[in-house]
């Protein structure tokens, strides 16, 4: 496994547009050809070893042989991870927006949270984020009929709001609350959210959302059957009923 190292040379201000930091952009290149990848800083181009120290193996490889670690503070580098086939990134600490954008395989760790726009419209692979997430994780961008198409992606904190809105398939799986409207136009795909959240599933007509904390629930869904679920009770809903959908919502049954 060929491995490169990434560090910040200094504390970004003005956030970095860094779409180049993937395994397939990588493989190909030798230290000095990585060197001089673009990015762009607000308005301002400028080669990766303007902004970033880099080091490692210097041999090219196959993207599914690329590991890159990420060392430092990110929460100002965007798009990390953009398209990436195969091949891992890891982020020792917190990632920027876009991270993960349209990556159809590979694994992508971050140690800390993650900003807005977390893997969206990604097609496969992994995603793992220790720490919490923004908001639109897994979702479309604006206009797109479709955001997450398949995948996994795991956020052991919190998440905030629209979590998988418009998802068309892969699952998504929160540890701890999420904010409003997860799951919304849903049109396949399953949610897991381990706390609580606002209104989930509004607009959807397929698909799966799992909430284990407290919520509230649309009038437009129809109240089901009690289901038990890895042996936890859960009170099963169907909609949205407005857009004849048949989707299910699952919410855990609080123990009196």
């Amino acid at each position: 496994m060929r491995s490169i190292v990434i560090a910040p040379r200094n504390v970004f201000c003005i956030s970095v547009e860094a779409e180049n930091i993937s395994p397939d952009r990588f493989a190909p290149l030798k230290i000095e050809e990585i060197k001089k990848l673009i990015v762009w800083q607000g308005n301002r181009q400028k080669i990766l070893s303007d902004l970033f120290t880099v080091d490692g193996e210097d041999s090219p490889s196959k993207a599914e042989d690329m590991a890159i670690r990420l060392s430092g503070d990110f929460s100002n580098v965007k798009r990390i991870g953009e398209g990436m086939t195969s091949g891992a990134i890891e982020v020792q600490g917190s990632a920027g927006m876009h991270a993960g954008n349209h990556m159809s395989g590979g694994i992508l760790s971050i140690a800390g949270n993650a900003d807005d726009w977390l893997a969206r419209e990604m097609l496969g692979g992994r995603v793992v984020v220790m720490g919490d997430a923004g908001n639109y994780v897994g979702a479309g961008y604006r206009g797109e009929k479709c955001g997450m198409r398949g995948g996994e992606i795991e956020v052991r904190g919190n998440a905030g709001a629209y979590l998988g809105e418009h998802l068309c398939g892969g699952s998504i799986r929160v540890g701890g609350n999420a904010g409003d409207f997860p799951g919304a136009a849903n049109q396949g795909g399953t949610i897991f959210i381990g706390g609580s959240t606002y209104l989930p599933g509004a607009e959807m007509s397929k698909g799966t959302i799992n909430v284990r904390g407290e919520t509230k629930v649309l009038p437009s869904f129809q109240k089901m059957e009690i289901a038990q679920i890895d042996g936890t009770d859960y009170q099963k809903y169907l909609g949205d009923l407005l857009e004849n959908g048949k989707g299910e919502l699952f919410v855990g049954v609080a123990v009196p």
